[in-house]
């Protein structure tokens, strides 16, 4: 299955077999999921752009440790986020394990 096919999967889209058309049946208000988290991330950006700027008017001083962690957690949520979705697009679909070999020396320390 490609990318394209496994992020529909995740988003509950069904994938028609073999012509590659994807339909999605819904009842009533249908979320347009990928926009708004563009509009959101795009607004994200803005107010990290016009932070930055404000920072480089201030003296070097201390900030509450509260809106520090404000900034941090942002920082997390984003990150693990973009990193979710990097290796969903990524990560290939399930490959089997490798069998063990019985003649290799686990602890790496031959006799």
């Amino acid at each position: 299955m490609n990318d394209i096919n496994e992020l529909r999967k995740l988003a509950g889209l069904e994938i028609a077999e073999g012509e590659g058309e994807v339909t999605k049946v819904a009842v009533g208000h249908v979320d347009d999921e990928r926009d708004m988290i563009k509009k959101e991330l795009y607004q994200m950006g803005t107010y990290c752009v016009e932070l930055y700027k404000m920072l480089d008017g201030l003296p070097d001083a201390d900030f509450p440790h509260w809106w520090q962690g404000k900034v941090i957690k942002a920082a997390e949520y984003i990150s693990a986020a973009k990193h979710y979705l990097e290796n969903e697009l990524n990560v290939p679909d399930s490959d089997p394990m490798p069998e063990p070999q019985d003649d290799i020396d686990p602890s790496g320390v031959s006799d």
